[in-house]
């Protein structure tokens, strides 16, 4: 999994979380979908970004 986390393109995380999340909130029927699909697809990718940060931040290190 680590290395799916350093590998993976933000972007297209981005835009498929996006639309999993709203679909998801769609089908739940939640009455601002858009809003809280927008809010937890950011959440979700920060925390990728976060932890893409971290990993790859320690290969350097290892490296030197």
């Amino acid at each position: 999994m680590l290395n799916w986390i350093r590998r993976v393109n933000i972007l297209w995380l981005l835009v498929t979380l996006f639309v999993f999340h709203g679909l998801l909130y769609s089908a739940l029927g939640t009455d601002n979908w858009l809003s809280v699909a927008l809010t937890a697809t950011l959440v979700d990718t920060a925390v990728v970004a976060a932890l893409q940060y971290v990993i790859v931040g320690r290969g350097r290190e290892r490296g030197k």
